[in-house]
């Protein structure tokens, strides 16, 4: 049904129907309501779904550089994004807030201070505000490898008992 919607969400942005989603997946409506009660909570999921996509991808690295590379790369090749920029830009740059009370932003940011904490480095509202700028404004490999650079070298090292929760 994430497909589905997926499909949809490509077509018409937010403004997304039931039948649409439900057309797109090939289920009825009634099969649609009964794992997604309505539209917010289907985009919800679909927005849950890739945050835990990109999270994931970046948990394949082997370190810190190359995690936030690949976050970054795959916002900038975010379908999602790139759908939602071509149809309701206002929607991006609202998905671009970093706003903690989400269950995707907390995801992102449980990832990276876990990250951090592995690197032994702090930063970590730094490091989600430089994520949060592909939203708007997709990079190149080049750039973000340049981008990578700079934001690693610059991360505080942390020290004894400090955690990066603190940063």
């Amino acid at each position: 049904m994430l497909e589905g919607a997926r499909r949809a969400v490509e077509e018409s942005g937010t403004k997304i129907t039931m039948s649409q989603v439900a057309g797109n997946s090939g289920v009825a409506k009634a099969t649609l309501y009964n794992h997604f009660r309505t539209r917010d909570a289907v985009l919800a999921a679909l927005l849950e779904a890739e945050v835990a996509r990109i999270i994931e991808l970046a948990g394949t690295a082997e370190d810190l550089a190359g995690a936030l590379t690949l976050a970054a790369s795959a916002l900038s090749d975010s379908w999602l994004l790139r759908s939602l920029g071509r149809i309701e830009p206002s929607a991006v740059a609202a998905l671009g807030r970093v706003d903690l009370t989400t269950p995707g932003w907390r995801s992102a940011r449980d990832a990276v201070r876990d990250r951090l904490d592995r690197a032994e480095v702090g930063g970590s509202s730094t490091v989600l505000r430089w994520l949060s700028s592909f939203f708007l404004t997709p990079g190149d490999s080049a750039a973000i490898a340049a981008d990578v650079i700079t934001m690693v070298a610059g991360l505080p090292a942390l020290r004894g008992a400090e955690s990066a929760r603190s940063a």
